[in-house]
């Protein structure tokens, strides 16, 4: 794949990524303001949510592979470490979506008990589990190894802190998940706030990478 050609789908990618995780923000605002800070078993909030979360990890994906084959040298290491774990946070998290979207919905509105160790979300659920292990563990991993291949301007130095931030902060709630610690709420801000500053930067990122390109 040529630079030039990763750098365009490396920006739209990352515009994608920008769209999908307002439009995620957004649908939690109105569910929290409407029904409080409980996990929705049924209705348009938990399906809409999972396809966008289904959606958001394929468009990972891209923009991993994007940043690999816009980078040069040495450190190309890193951008492929980075889509290996990129990928294994995709399966996880798409499995507990797909889960979700097909067997959790079909059964609704009343699902029955020996479902419930599939619920998307809730204590018990090992499919929430499932999705924890992809962005807890795996995401921070992939965060960890595109983070060196940011370097030498203001905007791509922010980027790699931000990926730094991005990785400790999600972990510290994975370890939180683990041991039933409040402090798993942290990771919410890795996967809320960070991520979509990262995706608007990242667009930038990529942007400027085309300018210079052509």
């Amino acid at each position: 794949m040529k630079r030039n050609k990763a750098g365009q789908i490396g920006f739209y990618a990352s515009a994608i990524a920008v769209v999908l995780g307002v439009s995620y923000l957004l649908l939690l605002v109105f569910h929290f303001s409407t029904e409080g800070f409980v996990n929705p078993t049924s209705g348009f909030v938990p399906l809409v949510g999972g396809m966008i979360m289904f959606l958001t990890v394929q468009v990972f994906v891209i923009l991993f592979t994007a940043i690999h084959f816009v980078n040069d040298g040495d450190n190309k290491i890193f951008g492929a470490l980075g889509i290996s774990f990129i990928i294994l946070c995709t399966v996880a998290v798409s499995i507990n979506r797909f889960v979700q979207l097909t067997v959790i919905q079909q059964s609704l509105p009343a699902v029955p008990s020996d479902l419930t160790r599939f619920l998307p979300y809730g204590t018990g659920s090992v499919m929430y589990s499932l999705e924890w292990l992809g962005w807890g563990f795996f995401s921070s991993l992939a965060a960890v190894f595109v983070a060196p291949l940011f370097s030498s301007t203001p905007l791509n130095n922010t980027i790699r802190w931000l990926f730094i931030l991005y990785a400790i902060f999600s972990f510290l709630g994975l370890i939180g998940f683990m041991t039933n610690n409040p402090i798993a709420s942290i990771a919410f801000i890795a996967w809320g706030p960070i991520l979509l500053v990262l995706s608007i930067l990242l667009a930038f990122y990529f942007r400027n990478f085309n300018k210079q390109a052509t």
